[in-house]
């Protein structure tokens, strides 16, 4: 069995070239497991298949509207009615409620409750996968509503236009295809090139969602392998979902004419499954350099962590002072090479302890961090200061602890000085002090 912490400690560079891509390879593996076990990113494949199932009916009558405004409505229904064969009748029955859809659009009542509910289908999909890919990399806030609105319903205004695009350039190549007959090359270019483009479009769109959708900066050169591979499992899974539907259509016996419905529900949920896990391999190639520390961050021990607080509130000061663009939580991370989650808890820290104060810029897409106090008198001792007394040092009238033990602690702890406890606790009389103690003695 491969030893996790052992692979963290292992010296690559005396490693050869083809041992160090197993090490990094295994190593992916990892942080992949460990982080979906950590992040628990099963659970949100189950929501986001609720989501998409509820956001399914509005998204298809899209779809539709702008097929049918091509010319190309009919080739979209058929391809769509060959996606459910399993129940016809169930497929009648989401036509019928996509067409209902496009008729109340046109009736005007769209105008009304319609379009509340086509927001809010749309926006709640789109805010939960943006809320599984920010867990995944560790982000603790999304996109502001301005954003969000503007960036969702782009995304779904683009979607339906790729997808009719996509459809019309099958369309044209199989009608080039049939003008050139006695071509074998043409034809046989012209049909590899119709079975792989579903293919290209998947994994570019996993590449894109892998880049863009986490409100952070992700590198597309971290994203490329990890779409593509989860663009072909997804397509293996779906060749598998359509061709072997009427084989599973003794759900019958069980679920009658609506035996589609699981089927759907259980292709979403592993095609979920796939992207997110798709989204965490990229987080790993990302991170694959800075992970061991991260996922040591909550073990780290105090004095460590004391001197990463100097490291970053000495970068932030030097920036302040050469007057400068002020760090953000990526650019600091990115010039001290630390985890971006464990400056995030850091920085975090010394905000609530009024060392740093946030920024945001007029847009609100990011948040910038400054001194809290003059320059010219944050020293080492004084941030330290800071740092040990954070907290509450409040002591309850229940615990009252004004005993000569308890004061010669605090002046020991707080001068530097140093003295056997066994000897603190000999200068100590039985009863002390303590109020309580002579109370006690006393009755």
């Amino acid at each position: 069995m491969l030893n996790i912490d052992y692979i963290w400690t292992v010296n690559e560079r005396a490693l050869t070239p083809m041992r160090q891509r197993l090490l990094r390879m295994a190593k992916r593996i990892a942080i992949t497991v460990e982080c979906i076990n950590r992040n628990n990113i099963m659970s949100f494949a189950s929501a986001l298949t609720y989501s998409s199932l509820m956001a399914a009916i509005p998204i298809l009558a899209i779809i539709f509207a702008v097929a049918r405004g091509f010319g190309f409505g009919p080739a979209m229904e058929e391809k769509v009615r060959g996606s459910l064969q399993v129940s016809p009748e169930l497929t009648d029955k989401v036509f019928e409620f996509a067409n209902s859809y496009l008729e109340h659009t046109k009736s005007g009542v769209f105008i009304g409750v319609g379009l509340i509910v086509l927001l809010y289908t749309l926006v709640s999909l789109t805010s939960n996968i943006e809320t599984a890919f920010n867990t995944i990399w560790y982000v603790p806030s999304s996109r502001n509503i301005y954003r969000r609105m503007m960036d969702y319903i782009s995304i779904f205004l683009l979607l339906p236009f790729i997808i009719v695009i996509s459809s019309g350039l099958n369309l044209f190549m199989m009608t080039f295809r049939s003008l050139l007959p006695n071509y074998q090359f043409v034809n046989d270019t012209v049909e590899w090139s119709v079975h792989l483009m579903p293919t290209f479009f998947v994994c570019t769109g996993l590449i894109l969602l892998y880049t863009y959708i986490p409100n952070t900066e992700v590198k597309l050169r971290h994203a490329i392998w990890p779409g593509i591979l989860a663009g072909l499992i997804f397509m293996g899974v779906q060749y598998f979902y359509f061709h072997y539907q009427i084989k599973l259509s003794s759900y019958n016996a069980i679920y009658g004419t609506f035996a589609a419905i699981p089927l759907f529900m259980l292709w979403l949920h592993i095609s979920w499954m796939i992207c997110l896990t798709g989204g965490q391999l990229c987080y790993a190639n990302q991170s694959l350099d800075k992970y061991a520390l991260e996922r040591n961050s909550t073990d780290l021990s105090r004095r460590y962590r004391d001197s990463l607080s100097l490291l970053l509130m000495s970068r932030i000061c030097k920036r302040f002072a050469n007057g400068t663009t002020p760090y953000t939580e990526h650019t600091l991370a990115q010039d001290t090479q630390l985890p971006e989650m464990l400056v995030h808890k850091l920085l975090s820290e010394m905000v609530n302890m009024n060392l740093l104060a946030e920024m945001h810029d007029e847009k609100g897409q990011s948040t910038q961090y400054l001194p809290a106090i003059d320059i010219h008198r944050m020293t080492v001792k004084m941030v330290m200061k800071r740092m040990d007394s954070y907290g509450v040092e409040r002591i309850s009238e229940d615990w009252q602890l004004n005993t000569r033990e308890w004061e010669q602690l605090r002046r020991l702890r707080s001068q530097g000085e140093d003295a056997l406890l066994i000897d603190i606790h000999d200068n100590i009389k039985t009863y002390g002090d303590n109020p309580h103690s002579k109370q006690n003695k006393s009755s």
